[in-house]
């Protein structure tokens, strides 16, 4: 008995759903889209991994309520070849029937630009250009476009300003490499690596070495002191026994790393005993 009137109940809830009157759900309100107009892009900051963009303009909101933007998403083209992109999200509010200035902030990696050391070998200045869309919830994406031109940093200098013997022993030996390392730029550089092969007297004594490298301030240059240790056994002992006698000659070569930049290095000087 208890079975059969909960399943009346059931039904009569179902006819009364279906022969109720139905709440009937405004159609959504037609928005025109805005309209995103930029009128500058400026680079405002530049470091080791860098350059900051900011485009300037005005989003105008022809509807008769207010919006938001969501987010922008920018892509970047650098001397017409693809340099990366991102996307920025955004609190900016649109008025009903009102203009709001609007500063897009679009980041431009080295490390994403093609061919950047021999763009900054032969270049002081190249175009850019940042394309992308506005997204507006409810009103679409808003498309723009804007070109402008970006003054390139100078890559670091890195040479070989000497060496000397340290340390000699049966089992192994400490050559000191001395790197002088210039930053021509206006910004710091950040700490970095150096990555390279030794060779003493066209023998083959260390490969695959790394070696941390501090920061260098703005328009700076140090001398890095690299004690490069490796084993005195076989050949090494030969080439050794030589560059004692003063006729030793060391070479380096590798990459020093600072933020998005990679400099080359291959040196040779001749070991000095001390």
């Amino acid at each position: 008995m208890r079975q059969s009137t909960h399943a009346a109940f059931l039904l009569l809830l179902l006819a009364a759903a279906c022969g109720g009157p139905r709440v009937r759900v405004p159609p959504p309100v037609p928005l025109d889209p805005p309209v995103l107009r930029i009128d500058s892009l400026l680079p405002t900051g530049m470091d080791a991994t860098g350059v900051t963009l900011q485009l300037a303009g005005r989003i105008e909101n022809p509807n008769a309520i207010a919006l938001a933007v969501s987010h922008v998403d920018y892509a970047l083209e650098l001397d017409g070849r693809p340099a990366g992109g991102g996307r920025v999200t955004s609190d900016v509010r649109l008025p009903a029937r009102a203009a709001v200035p609007v500063l897009v902030p679009a980041r431009l990696r080295w490390a994403d630009v093609p061919d950047l050391v021999t763009l900054l070998a032969a270049r002081v200045s190249v175009p850019v250009r940042v394309s992308g869309v506005s997204v507006v919830p409810g009103a679409g994406a808003l498309p723009y476009e804007a070109r402008g031109e970006v003054v390139l940093p100078k890559l670091p200098r890195v040479a070989l300003a000497g060496t000397a013997l340290r340390e000699s022993n049966l089992l192994s030996t400490t050559v000191e490499l001395r790197l002088e390392i210039e930053n021509p730029n206006d910004f710091p550089l950040p700490a970095g690596h150096l990555a390279y092969d030794l060779s003493l007297s066209g023998v083959s004594v260390a490969r695959a070495a790394s070696h941390a490298l501090a920061g260098i301030p703005a328009r700076g240059r140090e001398i890095v002191v690299i004690p490069a240790r490796f084993s005195t056994v076989g050949a090494a002992a030969g080439v050794l026994s030589s560059a004692l006698g003063g006729r030793g000659e060391v070479a380096v070569s590798g990459r020093a790393g600072y933020g998005g930049f990679e400099i080359g290095l291959d040196a040779r000087a001749p070991l000095v005993r001390r």
